[in-house]
């Protein structure tokens, strides 16, 4: 399949389709388009996706695609789809569990259009499982809850959930990953692959850090106090005078330096503190007046003068930045890590650049997000229907063409 995409990037002329909807599918595609692959976005032909109707979102989360309007699970459509599959190196859908397989389009179907095809399925529950979960619907929230991330988020009074949409974006990061590593496996053996990514499986990954302390010993981490580290004392979120600032000091030498900048260090170097400690526990009995002096202490001083301080102790700390503060930052602006380009209706937008860097095949925005059924007449072309084919699909809504 032939398309105007310059060649730019590690993915330049890979073919990627994808069907899904808002962020988690839609980010992972997004991504392989930002490094150059030729990605299809395939929306229903009866609805458009509910992304489009975001401001300014849509905008960042749809560049470099192609959109194609169809209707995949009529008879009709699917002919379309398993002509464009076999094209095609990656398919990734999103939807409740084993709803492609529901309606015919199994793997090993798709796999007898192309053997070498790499398809990843995302849903929230994964494609198989107890029945009561596997067709429910999930979001950001939904994941959270259930792989026991959210429980340990928030602080003491309550749990809290992640965002923004934390698991979407975790997620569409593991289908991309997964999806790069069956690729090599299908350009080397010549055999495709099929992914189950379950957003809760991944939530629990994310989670798993404080969760294996319950596993092997039933000791479950307790939430944060006021967005400091639950296990540790001097790792976390700090008010100064001027705002907020976090550091983490970890190592022998910084808690040494730290107790003496304090004035207490008559609590370090006995028996629960001795010398060499490279963290504070929150079980060690020094915790409370340790935190209460770094509250005192930072608490007097401003954020520019507190950063100083910590620098000079080789404790790693930063400012907490506002948004507001991001564009005008000398890192922000050195790495390009904010960009520009147009809309359709060529009106300007800022946003996140691609990332991350690739210094021999660099990544480049060139297409902004397509209108519903940009592409369809040209991909239909493409596939071998006449002008005449293509009006009485889309007459019948097998097919959606931009007016």
């Amino acid at each position: 399949m032939k398309f105007n995409t310059p060649k730019f990037g590690p993915l330049s002329g890979v073919k990627v389709v994808f069907s899904a909807m808002e962020i988690a599918g839609p980010f992972s595609a997004q991504m392989l388009a930002e490094w150059g692959a030729d990605v299809i976005w395939i929306e229903n032909s009866k609805y458009p996706d509910t992304i489009r109707v975001q401001q300014n979102y849509k905008e960042l989360s749809r560049r470099n695609l192609y959109a194609l309007s169809l209707n995949i699970f009529s008879d009709e459509g699917k002919e379309i789809f398993y002509k464009l599959i076999s094209e095609c190196d990656v398919f990734i859908e999103a939807s409740k569990g084993p709803a492609f397989a529901k309606k015919g389009i199994t793997d090993e179907v798709l796999w007898q259009h192309n053997p070498k095809l790499v398809i990843a399925h995302l849903s929230g529950f994964g494609q198989y499982g107890d029945p009561e979960y596997t067709n429910l619907a999930a979001y950001n929230t939904i994941a959270q809850a259930f792989s026991g991330y959210l429980i340990q988020n928030g602080d003491q009074n309550q749990p809290m959930p992640a965002f923004p949409y934390t698991a979407d974006y975790m997620c569409g990061m593991c289908v991309t990953s997964s999806v790069l590593a069956a690729l090599y496996n299908a350009q080397r053996t010549g055999k495709g692959e099929s992914i189950d990514v379950a957003m809760y499986e991944v939530m629990l990954r994310v989670g798993q850090y404080y969760m294996m302390d319950y596993l092997n010993g039933g000791e479950m981490c307790p939430r944060m106090i006021k967005g400091k580290d639950p296990l540790y004392a001097g790792c976390g979120l700090y008010t100064c005078k001027d705002g907020y600032i976090v550091f983490e000091i970890v190592g022998s030498y910084q808690v040494e330096e730290m107790f003496k900048l304090l004035g207490i260090s008559d609590l370090y170097g006995g028996d629960d503190v001795p010398v060499g400690t490279q963290l504070i526990s929150r079980k060690m009995k020094v915790n409370d007046k340790f935190e209460a002096a770094l509250d005192k202490f930072f608490g007097e001083r401003t954020i520019e003068e507190s950063l100083k301080i910590l620098a000079d102790l080789k404790v790693a700390g930063a400012k907490v930045l506002e948004v507001s503060e991001l564009q005008s930052n000398p890192q922000y602006i050195a790495r390009d890590s904010f960009t520009t380009w147009k809309n359709e209706a060529g009106k300007e937008f800022k946003g996140p650049n691609v990332m991350p860097k690739f210094k021999n095949n660099p990544c480049v925005i060139w297409r902004p997000m397509p209108s519903y059924g940009e592409d369809t007449a040209d991909i239909m072309a493409h596939l071998g229907y006449t002008n005449e084919q293509v009006q009485k699909l889309n007459d019948e809504k097998i097919i959606r063409v931009k007016k």
